[in-house]
Parts: structure tokens; sequence; C-alpha cells
């Protein structure tokens, strides 16, 4: 299992991009934020994803060099065409976009359509906390990636429809929340899959139905279904997707899941607030400070060393990664190998936090 620096692995995934045909700039987009999700400790949102975005390239669903096209805007609203490019390409390039609207006037609500995978959503949120707004993301698939079951049906009839919230806390990491509306992201289906591990019960049901721990059970035909989020609640996960749904889909007009499912073309929902023009940002910040110091002073329950606040974790995982590197998982290690020797990549690294697979 090899470990490496955050810096040698992103010039690595950069590279493959680039000999596989993207631009100088796909390629900085795209490993940068691959290597952030493994920095945050969610691998599966990370370098896992190359395989995955380079057969897209081949069979042509990821179109090289395609640029995000704004198709109508206000000083509040834009709506933008993806263009069959990458994922990340289009989220940034509209993130940038509802900062500056946000900036102008308070605040901005961006649709796209037409994208590819867009990843770990806590990127783009998080871009807008930097600038110091609230901002908010949602994103389905556009009818297709339909993966997750209803709460009461045992077949698949909506994406996993993530949402992200991020705000600025006036304190040393912002805050943010990003959950799937399912159980679990596919993503984390698809590590286990790949590293040949059970799945945790209660995150998918086979075909017929039942619960099951073997990832096979989603990916083989005829194929399970994850869970919504919440158990025996899941009526509350499911009720967030299903709107999420209409929101990123039936909004920007990428679609929402139906009969006739497609391939999967993201669309989503990007909203931005300007603080102050609410309340004095000083103020905001006392507020959440207080909120953030009581839920902490909460006692542990048994099992847990202490109570973390969303975005946390991950704030502790990316300090300690970017020190120490990031392990990356021997079949993830040995894929990427395999693509970056056809594409003539070199995956040897100079870093002593690198230890060659065995």
């Amino acid at each position: 299992m090899p470990k490496l620096f955050s810096q040698e692995l992103e010039r690595l995934t950069a590279a493959i991009f680039t000999a596989a045909g993207a631009t100088a700039q796909e390629a900085a987009i795209v490993s940068k934020h691959l290597v952030e999700a493994n920095l945050a400790g969610h691998d599966s949102h990370g370098v896992l994803r190359i395989p995955q975005y380079l057969e897209a390239i081949r069979s042509g669903n990821i179109k090289i060099g395609a640029q995000p096209e704004v198709i109508s805007e206000t000083a509040t609203t834009a709506v933008v065409d993806g263009r069959r490019g990458f994922g990340q390409v289009a989220a940034t390039e509209a993130m940038r976009l509802a900062i500056r609207k946000a900036r102008a006037s308070g605040i901005a609500a961006v649709t796209v359509r037409n994208s590819n995978h867009t990843g770990r959503l806590a990127s783009y949120t998080l871009m807008g906390a930097g600038e110091g707004l609230i901002s908010i993301i949602m994103v389905n698939a556009g009818g297709g990636g339909q993966s997750m079951a209803p709460f009461g049906g045992i077949s698949r009839r909506l994406a996993t429809n993530p949402i992200s919230i991020a705000v600025p806390s006036g304190n040393c990491h912002p805050l943010v929340l990003d959950i799937a509306t399912s159980v679990a992201p596919e993503g984390k289906i698809r590590a286990h899959y790949l590293q040949g591990k059970s799945l945790p019960p209660g995150w998918i049901i086979d075909a017929q139905g039942r619960p099951s721990n073997d990832p096979k059970d989603f990916y083989h035909p005829p194929g399970g279904a994850l869970l919504p989020l919440g158990g025996g609640a899941g009526y509350k996960g499911f009720g967030l997707g299903f709107m999420i749904d209409i929101l990123a889909g039936a909004l920007s007009g990428a679609g929402c899941c139906r009969f006739e499912a497609s391939e999967p073309r993201d669309g989503f929902l990007i909203l931005a607030l300007e603080i102050e023009r609410f309340t004095p940002r000083k103020t905001f910040h006392q507020h959440v400070s207080q909120l953030v110091e009581y839920v902490k002073s909460c006692p542990p329950a048994p099992g847990f060393e202490e109570v973390y606040v969303p975005g946390e974790w991950e704030f502790n995982q990316e300090r300690r990664r970017r020190i120490e590197g990031i392990f990356v998982d021997e079949p993830t290690w040995q894929a990427i190998a395999k693509i970056a020797a056809e594409h003539g990549v070199s995956v040897e690294v100079k870093s002593e936090a690198h230890h060659p697979a065995h």
C-alpha cells in the first residue's frame, strides 16, 4: 500500500489526465479536487475515481476541452451548461460565478446542467466559505445514476442526491456539512467492492429487498439498491433526496429520475449568501462560536472520545494527511499504475512518505 504526499499525488494525477488528452486547466482542477477529497479522509471521492474518469473520456461521456457556458443570467441568477465536460470544471466555474454575484448583490443562485460527476461537494461550498459567504450546493444526476430505493421500496428510483452547506466560523476552519441522502454515497460502496470488504449493516439491500453486506449484491446483476439516510426513519433521507432531485434536476433543466433512465449528467443548484446583508459579520461569528462551544461541551457517549461539529473531523484528517501523507489502497494503486503505464506516465515518486507496493 503506497503512501504519497499530497503534492506528489496531485502531480501524478494531473500527468495522467494530461496524457489522456485533458487540457492543463482541466487536469489541474480535477487532480486538485480528487486529492482534496483524499486529504479530507473521503477516499471514496479521491483518486479512486481516476479509472472511472478515464473510461468516461474514452467512451466520450466526458468531452475534453469543453468549457462551461452561461446560457442566461441576471444580477443574482445564472444558468450554466457544463457541455458534457468535467463536473469539477463546471462546478468550480459556477461557484466562482455565484461568489461574484453574491458579493455584488448579497445573494446568488446558479444552476448547472449537462455536467459530469461533480465529486466531493464540500470542495465547492468551502470555496464560498473561504470568501466569507454562506454556500449551499445540491446535486442530482439528471435522471441517471439511479442507485437508491425510496423509503418502503426495494428498487432503484433516485440517485444519491447529495447536499453540502458551508459557513465561515471566524475560527480556524469553516463549518461544513456534506452528505448523501442515501445511507452512504455510492463511492463508499465502490471502495468496499474494490477492496473486497463487507459493507456495514443497513447500507444496501439486494434485488429482492433483503438486507445485505456484500457489495457484489449492489453491482452485479440484477443489482440491489442503496437505502435512504435515516434507517427506520429513512423517509427523511428519501424525502430530502426527492426534493433535491427537483431543485437540482428540474430547476436546472438537467431532468429528474424517470422510467427512461439516462446516462448520468449532473444538474445542480448553488446558493451563496453575503452575511453582512443580513447581520453584522462579527455578530454572526459570535453566534456560531457560541453554538460550537456549547455543542462540543456535551459529554461524549460511550465509545466516543469527543463530539465533533460538521467539518471538524475532515479538517483534522487534512491537517494530519498533509504532514504524514496519503495512503492509497492496493487495488486503487494498481489500477492507477496500469492506467499510467498505458499513457506513458511514470508512477515513480521521490518521497519519504512513499512505500512501494509489495
